[in-house]
């Protein structure tokens, strides 16, 4: 149902407030999504735990409100002022959604197709980029090592334009454990400037695809266990590409012939 807060102190309030970090995310296993047509993707498919809109949102703002109330959710409509205590976007449209966290175990990530492996890459943008491109592309799941930002925080939603949810992540996970967790001869290639160049390369079946940190690249630790790397040709006197723009190109050229 909707409902009208005008108290900044509302418990669902309080915790939507909450949910702009890492610790906020983790401590009550929800995630923030924002802007009507990344909500209105995820109503297709889930059920938010509420909404807060905003007492300003235009019409087709108000539709998928009412679509969030027809599947059960609640909807809280607060004052233009007390909405943009919540919002960390520059020109929000209004709406946002607090939905669970998904619920993903290691366990039951299966080692087919590709796995994208991610080795400390903390900046946002470049998460939010490389989850929507492995989405796109038919990755088979994420996994982000520690060291990793987290997933679901509002700024890497965003970069993912609400994939994040469309296919399986997990996160704070010990990759060098992961990958000695797997059976003997699971292919481990990693994203480096010296490799196999990708034109040339024809990828197993199953297999993990290593993306390194934007600053280090890819840690000492996971470089040993690598069965090869792969490469991206470019003209001379270009040192390297941003993680997330590499990863993609190398995501894209892997996976082409399944999509």
């Amino acid at each position: 149902m909707r409902q009208k807060i005008e108290s900044a102190a509302n418990r669902r309030l309080s915790i939507t407030r909450r949910l702009g970090t890492r610790h906020g995310v983790l401590k009550h296993s929800l995630f923030l999504m924002e802007g009507p047509r990344y909500i209105s993707d995820y109503l297709a498919t889930a059920r938010p735990e509420w909404l807060v809109m905003s007492d300003e949102a235009e019409s087709r703002v108000t539709s998928i409100a009412d679509r969030a109330v027809e599947s059960g959710s609640d909807v809280l409509e607060v004052p233009a002022k007390l909405f943009s205590g919540l919002s960390d976007t520059i020109h929000s449209q209004g709406l946002i959604a607090v939905c669970p966290l998904p619920d993903i175990e290691a366990a039951g990530i299966a080692t087919k197709g590709l796995i994208l492996l991610l080795d400390s890459i903390s900046d946002p943008g470049n998460m939010g980029t490389l989850i929507r491109s492995a989405a796109a592309f038919g990755c088979a799941a994420v996994l982000a090592g520690q060291g990793s930002c987290c997933p679901f925080i509002p700024k890497v939603t965003r970069a993912a334009t609400g994939l994040n949810t469309r296919i399986s992540i997990l996160f704070d996970i010990d990759l060098s454990a992961w990958i000695n967790e797997q059976e003997n001869g699971f292919p481990v290639i990693g994203a480096e400037a010296v490799g196999e160049q990708i034109e040339t390369f024809s990828p197993p079946e199953s297999f993990a695809l290593v993306i390194g940190s934007e600053a280090h690249g890819i840690s000492p630790v996971i470089r040993e266990m690598l069965t090869t790397s792969v490469s991206i040709p470019m003209k001379k006197g270009i040192e390297s590409l941003n993680a997330a723009v590499s990863g993609s190109i190398l995501i894209y050229s892997m996976m082409r012939r399944t999509i």
